[in-house]
């Protein structure tokens, strides 16, 4: 993310309306695009929920950027996944359970984000 040299305010501008439509789409409370270096994930836009980063470690986003799968990265239930249950946004409030999220490329080889949709339920 370091050799991109992003404006993150520009980008949260940029995605509002993405992040909005894709939580409409998909008919889930929350949507994010998260850029993801070493050790942060960054949320340059969201809606349905305030935050702005996060340890790498603790977030689903990281899963999705390192799946061969480009098509996305789905948990059903947060909760029951080992990898999951334990972390604040499910086992406290948002209280999340759902997720579904692709890659952002760019290029064949390189993801560096997700744009992800989350529910509660």
């Amino acid at each position: 993310l370091s050799e991109l040299d992003l404006d993150y305010l520009d980008l949260e501008m940029s995605f509002s309306d993405l992040t909005k439509l894709a939580a409409k789409v998909a008919g889930t409370p929350i949507s994010l695009i998260n850029l993801i270096d070493s050790f942060t994930q960054w949320s340059v836009s969201s809606f349905g929920i305030d935050i702005k980063q996060m340890p790498r470690d603790e977030s689903v986003c990281q899963y999705t950027i390192m799946e061969e799968n480009a098509s996305g990265f789905e948990v059903k239930d947060l909760s029951t996944d080992d990898r999951f249950k334990d972390k604040f946004y499910v086992s406290g409030d948002p209280n999340l359970r759902y997720y579904f999220g692709v890659p952002l490329m760019i290029d064949a080889e390189k993801a560096v984000g997700a744009l992800c949709v989350l529910s509660d339920d």
